[in-house]
């Protein structure tokens, strides 16, 4: 028997407290670091400006080649180049293993947080829509806007937002192996919450009715 069937509390990973009753976790997972690496820090970025930077200097430098200067100084870029390119992919290993993503009947989770670890809860009352994005790796990510009245602070969010939206900054789900099947089970599980408040409504409306006097 498994541990929902038995009636024990459900969790989301990194989250203490157990989910309310009636909320089930439908997805959850976190995002590729290789994905983090290249469409949050940008890597390849980086290793082009470099390897440009060393080829202007190869060809503009005085020194020859063989010297020990120009060998020095060939040493001294490439290994600065080397530092910097470390730092991306070690930026891009703790994104990926601080975060956590979860969707559940009611609401988006982000798990997030390099140096202090936050639970940001997104509930569906408060979206205004939901897009996937794809990307040529197969990775995705999965945009979400919120309705104009609720703002989450930039600097809580990042990196997992869009980068020059600081005013009214958008959650992103980053890095999702497969994004498709995410932004399905989410726009799934968001009509399925509305045809549920549509129908309290209804017998809610309709218990009014019959409680009044003729």
């Amino acid at each position: 028997m498994s541990a929902e069937r038995a009636g024990a509390p459900q969790y989301i990973r990194g989250v203490p407290h157990p989910l309310p009753a009636g909320e089930t976790v439908l997805w959850e997972g976190a995002p590729e670091t290789r994905a983090i690496s290249s469409h949050v820090f940008h890597w390849q970025l980086f290793a082009g400006y470099f390897v440009v930077m060393i080829v202007i200097w190869i060809a503009t430098t005085d020194l020859a080649i063989r010297s020990p200067e120009f060998l020095a100084g060939f040493l001294v870029r490439f290994g600065l180049s080397a530092i910097v390119l470390a730092i991306v992919s070690v930026l891009s290993r703790v994104v990926a293993r601080t975060t956590w993503y979860a969707v559940t009947n009611r609401r988006i989770v982000l798990r997030i947080g390099m140096v202090f670890p936050m639970s940001i809860n997104v509930p569906f009352s408060v979206l205004e829509s939901a897009a996937v994005a794809r990307f040529k790796d197969g990775t995705g990510q999965l945009r979400i806007t919120l309705a104009k009245e609720h703002r989450i602070a930039y600097i809580a969010l990042w990196p997992h937002c869009r980068v020059f939206d600081v005013t009214h900054p958008q959650p992103l789900l980053r890095g999702l192996p497969e994004p498709q099947r995410v932004g399905s089970l989410l726009a799934d599980a968001v009509a399925a919450a509305n045809a549920v408040n549509d129908l309290d409504t209804l017998d809610a409306s309709r218990s009014a009715r019959e409680l009044m006097p003729t």
